[in-house]
């Protein structure tokens, strides 16, 4: 058709891309869509919010500060991330944000410091950090999120305090030093600080603690537990015991303090340098004779194995009332 000399110009189609260049370009898009990097620069409290399906997993990094988690009312994940800065140096805007949701609806929240994002692997961002003359120790995120309550949660920090509540899904918390507090959980729960202690509450699954110095303390309604302090008390009582696991409570220097059912059988094997053995249970020894210091022993109909150990502390296993 002419264009009647109106001055237009004419119409002109674009060569079509090669079919195999478009779908090319067509598959990066769902790679680059779930990152993102360097967010909340200019923010001293960064806020952000996102779906997670239930059964999903929500993983939480921070290199310096404290970790605090809460039951959503919905079905969104909640953050509130606020930068705190300590004299000697140290900048907000040094602090950003990468968030990451995964093809399966898993989802990652990390903070950076400097660009070395704790999205990239623990041994990364918890180098020594000489290099950025120490400032990295001077700016703190302190994170509070809410979270669905039937999700699967790992948060962990180079250094700073973990309180965990109802959490219906796993559960992993672990800080390099700090305290970690966790309460009325109905899924597995495991526990790892370097220096801090530990409390567990109202638990309904498997619990496992470590703490490197700190004290020990888990109630749960229902076991197995294990429990490990290279220096501090372990106080731990269990309500009922579907499984049949073996347990063990061990501290390098402290009291173990463990109640059970009262129909609870097992094999025990309780040991400790300084201190003293007692049990409500009645024991049948296997050596035939009673050690103060180290007894070996069953309790009812036998079963599982039962350690407790202390370098210095007594030893009490007790029956629940």
């Amino acid at each position: 058709m002419s264009n009647g000399g109106s001055g237009l110009a004419p119409l002109t189609v674009p060569a079509m891309r090669p079919l195999t260049s478009l779908v090319a370009a067509l598959l990066l898009v769902p790679a680059l869509a779930p990152a993102q990097a360097s967010l909340g620069r200019a923010d001293s409290v960064f806020t952000w919010h996102g779906p997670l399906r239930a059964g999903a997993l929500l993983s939480v990094r921070n290199y310096n500060g404290p970790i605090d988690v809460r039951p959503a009312s919905g079905s969104e994940v909640e953050l509130r991330a606020e930068k705190r800065t300590a004299r000697g140096g140290g900048a907000l805007e040094d602090v950003t944000f990468d968030i990451r949701t995964g093809s399966n609806g898993d989802v990652t929240i990390c903070s950076v410091f400097r660009a070395r994002s704790t999205c990239d692997g623990e041994r990364h961002w918890s180098d020594d950090d000489s290099d950025d003359g120490g400032y990295r120790r001077n700016v703190s995120v302190a994170m509070t999120l809410l979270v669905p309550r039937g999700a699967q949660v790992k948060v962990v920090t180079g250094n700073g305090a973990l309180t965990v509540e109802r959490v219906a899904g796993e559960l992993q918390a672990v800080t390099g030093n700090g305290r970690v507090r966790v309460a009325n959980t109905d899924g597995p729960v495991r526990v790892t600080t370097g220096n801090g202690d530990v409390e567990v509450r109202d638990s309904h699954a498997e619990v496992k603690v470590t703490t490197g110095n700190g004290d020990v303390s888990v109630v749960t309604a229902e076991g197995p537990v294990d429990a490990r302090s290279g220096n501090g008390r372990i106080d731990v009582s269990i309500t009922a015991l579907r499984a049949r696991d073996d347990m063990t409570f061990s501290t390098g220097s402290g009291s173990v303090r463990l109640t059970l059912p009262a129909s609870y059988s097992g094999e025990l094997d309780a040991s400790t340098g300084n201190g003293e053995v007692r049990s409500d249970f009645d024991l049948k020894l296997r050596n035939g004779r009673m050690d103060p210091h180290h007894i070996r022993a069953t309790i009812g109909d036998g079963g599982p194995r039962l350690r407790l150990s202390s370098g210095n502390g007594g030893l009490e296993v007790l029956k629940a009332r």
